[in-house]
């Protein structure tokens, strides 16, 4: 290409598409192959004197789409080794009634909220007030009615199972 006189908007659509296909099938990934294809002809754009000049400025661009696709690669890989490492123990069935699971996920939000980080979390009112931004008041009101909500529903269920 070099010497034929192609300017950037000519090079970028001619080569756009066929680039981030080619890259989503090296990485199997469209968005992070477009993502790298707009970061290369976003470099190649900032340097194009230069790079108008090389003897390939399509294989220019190609190699820093695949560069950048690489570390997209590397980056996403490293992130997924890390959050598998630093996942905390899912809370099971058995470490819960399931009665009062479902009881306290059918809370309204604020309650929920609010029984879950002084039970579960063992946080003073205090403290669940400070987390979720109300006053004490508003923290304390908002666990009275979801003892009083859990207490009837629990209720309701075991006098609705009764044999």
């Amino acid at each position: 290409m070099r010497g034929s006189g192609i300017d950037f908007t000519t090079l970028y659509e001619t080569e756009r598409d066929g680039m981030a296909r080619s890259l989503l099938v090296i990485g199997g990934d469209a968005e992070a192959a477009r993502d790298a294809v707009a970061e290369a002809f976003s470099r190649a754009y900032e340097r194009w004197p230069r790079v108008a000049s090389m003897d390939s400025p399509n294989g220019w661009v190609y190699r820093v789409a695949l560069n950048e696709l690489r570390r997209r690669m590397r980056r996403r890989a490293l992130e997924s080794r890390l959050l598998r490492r630093e996942r905390l123990p899912p809370i099971s069935p058995a470490d819960i009634d399931p009665e009062l699971w479902d009881a306290v996920a059918a809370l309204p939000l604020r309650q929920r909220e609010a029984i879950v980080l002084r039970y579960v979390g063992d946080l003073t009112e205090r403290d669940v007030a400070s987390v979720l931004g109300i006053s004490e008041g508003a923290a304390s009101a908002a666990l009275v009615a979801a003892r009083r909500r859990l207490a009837d529903q629990l209720t309701d269920r075991k006098e609705t199972n009764a044999p």
